[in-house]
Order: C-alpha cells, then sequence, then structure tokens
C-alpha cells in the first residue's frame, strides 16, 4: 500500500488505506527522501559545517564535532589494523561514554557491526550471545567488570578492550576518582594477560596505519545489534540497518523540525543496548546537531540530578522516574528549559499523564508530557504525540511520518476497522533487518500482505481511532484460558483496577494450576501514599467493581497489596517471581474478608 490514495480510496474505515494521521503533517516531512548511506556518513553531512559546535557533554565536559570526527577515524584506524573490516561484529558491554559513541560511529564507518550486549543478562545468556557471533573481540566498560567477570573465561573471543568511565576525563578529575573509588584489583591484574588492553593503548596502536576509507553503502547492510527482553524464552538479537535507523532519524528530522533544533541539549538516559538508548537518545540528537549530554548511570536519582545540573531541552525516561523528580525536586525549581519531556515503555493512566502535566505547569514547563510507542524490532518509534500538538489522553499518539499502523484480527489475520482491537501491525521503513540467526523468528515478525507490503507484527493488542489516534492496550500473550474455553485478556482486568482512585499500579498473574485445583486470576496492588481506609475495604470496593463491570473469569480470585512490584534484570515486572508467591492474598467471600493462600482451594 502506498502512502498516498485516491479519493475514491479514502475512508474506507480501514487505517491502511484513510490514513488520517496524515492530515497533521506537512508536504515536506511526507514527501522526504530516505538516506542512502551509512549512519556515520549521515552523522557527518549534518555536521561538516558546524565542527566547533558541541556534540556530546559527558560529566561536564564538551566535546566538539571536530573532536567527535577525529576520535572516530582513531577508533576506525585502530579497528581496521585489528582485523576489524566490513561485516565484522565488534561486543560491547557499556553504558553511554564518549568512547561508545566513537566506536559505534566507527564500526558504521567501515562496515563493521556493534553488538551491544545486556549486562544484566544471565552469565548463560551473555555466553551464548556472545559466542553465537564468532567475534573475536569484546570492549567492557570497566563499571560494568563485575557484571561479566564469570563471562570473559568462558566466551571464544581473542581480545578484550577494557574502557574506563573517566577516559574522557581531565587528569586531574581521572586523579580524584581514583582516590574516591576503591580500585578492582582484578582489572589492574589484567595489565600482563595479553588477553586484555586498556582502551588508550589499543586506540594508539599503529598509529601509522592508513585510515581506512568510508564503506561503501549497500542496502539494508547491517550496523547495530540489540536484543530482545528474554523474559519469555532466550534473547533475540534484533539486527538494525542503516537505513532502518536513518529513516527513524529523517522522520524526527522532517516530521518534526520545528521542534528537534541544532544546539539544543538532550539528556541521554536510557541504556545504549535497547534500540530507543541508541538510536533516538544518541545517534538522532548527534545527527540532528542537538547535543547528547551522556549519562553512564541509570537511576531516578541521577536523572533528577542531571535535570538540575545539565537543564536539557529534552529528556526521555520511563513515566516512574518522571513520578520520581514530582515527588523529589524542590517545589520552586523552574523547569522553563524543558521544550520536551518524554515518556514511553510503561503504561501512564489518564491521571498520571494528567497530574505529570499539571506538574510540569507549576514548574513553568511549557510543554506537556509526549507519549511514545514502539519495539527494538521497530528501530524505537512507531507513534507518537507530535509535541503536544495532537495528543489524545489514553492514546500513545499517531504513526510517525512514514508509519502505518493499524490493527489486525488474531485468528485470522485480516485487517480491522476502526476501534476494533487486534493485534498491532506496523509498516515502517524504520524496522530491523532480521533476527541474527534466527529466520523462524524472523518469518512469524513480519508478516508480508496481497501488495506485496511487510508489516511488523508487534504482539501488542491495540486499536486505531478515526482520527489515526493508536491505543496500546496490553501483549497479545497476557491471556489465559478460563473454565468456560473462552481467552481472558489480563490487561482487561488490570484497567478495570486501574480506574480505581486507590490503585497506583496492578499486576495481573493467571494461576493455572491442576495439583492445586486453582484456575483464576490474582491481582496484585501497589496503592497510592497517604490513603484513607483500611485494606479491607478497599479490597471490597475494587472486588465490586470488578464484578460489575468483568465476565465471571475475569474478576481476580485473590488480591495481594503489596509496596512495590518486582523487578527482573531486564527492567521489566517479575511475573514469575509473582507467579510463585503463595501468601499474603486476600479474597471477597459472603461480603467478608479473608486470607487466601495459593495452596489452598476456594
Amino acid at each position: 500500500m502506498g502512502l498516498f490514495r485516491t479519493e475514491e480510496e479514502k475512508m474506507m474505515g480501514y487505517p491502511s488505506i484513510d490514513k488520517p494521521w496524515l492530515n497533521y503533517y506537512s508536504d515536506e516531512a511526507l514527501i522526504a527522501e530516505l538516506p542512502e548511506c551509512t549512519i556515520y556518513e549521515n552523522v557527518y553531512k549534518h555536521n561538516v559545517n558546524y565542527l566547533n559546535q558541541t556534540a556530546l557533554e559527558y560529566f561536564g565536559i564538551k566535546i566538539s564535532y571536530k573532536k567527535l570526527f577525529e576520535q572516530i577515524d582513531l577508533c576506525a584506524r585502530a579497528l581496521t589494523a585489528n582485523g576489524i573490516k566490513g561485516g565484522s561484529i565488534v561486543n560491547i558491554c557499556s553504558s553511554a561514554t564518549p568512547e561508545i559513541t566513537y566506536l559505534v560511529l566507527a564500526c558504521s564507518k567501515i562496515g563493521a557491526v556493534a553488538n551491544f550486549i545486556n549486562p544484566l543478562f544471565e552469565t548463560q545468556q551473555k555466553i551464548e550471545r556472545i559466542d553465537e557471533t564468532n567475534s573475536e573481540i569484546l570492549f567492557v566498560l570497566d563499571k560494568m567488570y563485575l557484571y561479566m567477570k564469570e563471562v570473559f573465561a568462558k566466551i571464544n573471543v581473542k581480545k578484550i578492550v577494557i574502557i574506563s568511565a573517566t577516559n574522557s576525563l581531565p587528569k586531574i578529575t581521572q586523579a580524584i576518582a581514583v582516590l574516591k573509588e576503591k580500585k578492582d584489583k582484578d582489572i589492574e591484574d589484567k595489565v600482563n594477560d595479553e588477553k586484555y588492553i586498556f582502551w588508550n593503548e589499543y586506540i594508539k596502536i599503529n598509529k601509522s596505519f592508513d585510515l581506512p576509507a568510508n564503506i561503501q553503502y549497500q542496502k539494508d547492510m547491517p550496523v547495530i545489534m540489540v536484543y530482545s527482553s528474554g523474559t519469555t524464552g532466550a534473547s533475540k538479537a534484533i539486527v538494525l540497518s542503516n537505513d532502518g535507523i536513518n529513516a527513524t532519524i529523517l522522520q524526527y528530522d522532517r516530521g518534526l523540525i520545528a521542534e528537534v533544533k541544532r544546539g539544543n541539549r538532550f539528556l541521554h538516559t536510557v541504556p545504549v543496548w535497547f534500540s530507543t538508548g541508541v538510536v533516538i537518545s544518541l545517534l538522532m540528537p548527534l545527527c540532528l546537531g542537538v547535543t547528547c549530554i551522556l549519562e553512564p548511570v541509570f537511576s531516578p536519582e541521577k536523572f533528577l540530578n542531571d535535570m538540575v545540573k545539565y537543564k536539557p531541552n529534552y529528556a526521555l525516561v520511563a513515566t516512574s522516574l518522571w513520578l520520581y523528580v514530582i515527588e523529589h525536586i524542590d517545589k520552586g525549581f523552574d523547569l522553563s528549559f524543558l521544550k520536551y519531556p518524554i515518556t514511553g515503555g510503561e503504561q501512564m493512566l489518564v491521571s498520571t499523564e494528567m497530574s505529570i502535566n499539571d506538574f510540569l505547569k507549576r514548574h513553568n514547563c511549557n510543554a506537556k508530557m509526549q507519549k511514545g510507542w514502539g519495539l527494538c524490532e521497530l528501530g524505537a518509534t512507531a507513534a507518537t504525540t507530535v509535541f503536544s500538538k495532537f495528543n489524545k489522553f489514553g492514546s500513545v499518539g499517531i504513526p510517525m511520518p512514514f508509519a502505518v499502523i493499524s490493527a489486525f484480527d488474531v485468528n485470522n489475520g485480516k485487517e480491522l476497522k476502526y476501534n476494533e482491537r487486534g493485534e498491532l501491525r506496523v509498516l515502517t521503513p524504520g524496522r530491523m533487518k532480521e533476527y541474527y540467526n534466527n529466520s523462524i523468528a524472523t518469518d512469524n515478525f513480519f508478516n508480508k500482505d496481497s501488495d506485496g507490503n511487510i508489516w511488523c507484527c508487534t504482539g501488542d493488542i491495540g486499536y486505531i481511532d478515526k482520527e489515526g489516534f493508536v491505543f496500546v492496550l496490553g501483549r497479545a500473550t497476557d491471556f489465559f484460558i478460563a473454565p468456560d474455553g473462552k481467552k481472558y485478556y489480563l490487561f482487561d482486568t488490570e484497567n478495570v483496577i486501574l480506574k480505581n482512585d486507590f490503585v497506583d499500579t496492578c499486576k495481573i498473574v493467571a494461576i493455572n494450576s491442576e495439583n492445586l485445583r486453582i484456575n483464576g486470576l490474582v491481582a496484585h496492588l501497589v496503592l497510592k501514599r497517604n490513603l484513607e481506609g483500611d485494606t479491607n475495604s478497599i479490597i471490597y470496593k475494587i472486588d465490586k467493581m470488578c464484578k460489575e463491570k468483568l465476565s465471571k473469569y475475569a474478576v481476580p480470585i485473590a488480591y495481594k497489596i503489596r509496596e512495590s512490584l518486582p523487578i527482573n534484570p531486564s527492567g521489566k515486572c517479575d511475573v514469575l517471581a509473582l507467579r510463585n508467591e503463595c501468601d499474603g492474598f486476600l479474597y471477597v467471600a459472603n461480603g467478608n474478608i479473608q486470607k487466601f493462600y495459593i495452596n489452598d482451594n476456594l
């Protein structure tokens, strides 16, 4: 299906045909031609005439585009001198530092692939992800050393390059940092081990080696790999291409050109081992002349401190971090510098969005909270609220300028009409190339229609309204089969409970045990602070509301009030841990609240 339709083809009742969201974009955005170059060339072309402007800021140290390109060249020379060439895979385990920025763009320059290893994966996962690439090299940040210590002796790489987190800082600052922090003797011992080398020594090797020429661009050339979470099985390597990343950048450059301006400042906090961290938070700002403030530590406290210290114009973090700022920032702090507060990756209630917007207004921020939706497989973003111009509460915005989003029936695969919910699928040039060495998973993710269009099957359930806004309800895999044989989505129950004024967070877990003769849903609840009323009365009201609004088997059989939800290494709610909990539950029987244990039979 093409981007544009004739008058006869418009308003057929199907989002992919009508594309109502196109009305929100300028002609310039919709007719822009996709770049045919590497991401290195894209960044270079955009900034070659602005070499004295600041590309990166790291702990207050400003790095110009001139120095950025010089360091990329040094890194490219060192990689080539050590046998890295077009098609080689370079493993990286690090958070955001200047050296990692040089490394990624140097890989693009010579045609290598930067493979980001998630340090929070289990040891065996990390070993398998590294060894399956047959790569000979691993770059690791010294602060990630403890996460990788058990991995080093079990992987097949020939060379491990250790990067100091303070490498780009002035010598005096490095010395102070050394005094403040206890040295890792194990790292120091690696100085005499031929397998290990430190970044500065690696970069200096063969300085007389000729600077390699830029790799010749080829369509669909891979450049970066990130990984799926692995929460439902082995993690999959997501291969991102130059074309996909450049398409994503162009959508920000053209579709949102009024807001992404050269000289502004973007606070980078999302880990680089996610698409959002490397594509949206690093490469996009760099390409468009926006200074990227690198923060290698991901925490609510760091985010708040960085907001106060750097006063960025753009900041992209999960909703929970914005809520932390609301609770801990000084009441009189001026946020007028913040042009684009962004959130994503978590469901945000309408009440939460309104609360954050009210907070921003009270602190002199003229913008409202911006939302987005996407997947790592989509290069991060597929839908956005377009910088406050077009937004609906409860939605994740409209499709990006080059994207088409529609819902499809999960049983027969047919496209659905407006407001009919099904699996959200996306047509976008920003998509991944494939899953590395996994043709079955790749084939399952992509679906080619009768017109030859390649749809990305996101696995999210949602719908599109008549104005083109996208609503995401939950994951297609989050369901249980009830005794009546019907499928019930867990998020339907969650969304009802979340409308209760007492509830801050809710996670529904399905319990299906033949041995215990239990088949039903249990609700894990985090209540809002400073509430009036006892636990029993709150549970009773929530249960009453569920019974009024939900089918019999969609009503939880028990409830558990808790301080917080457990988080797994990927940063998501640890559902497996919740399923293994047996006590602390309450249920309503004959109007009374009673204790319930999972090993009991109601």
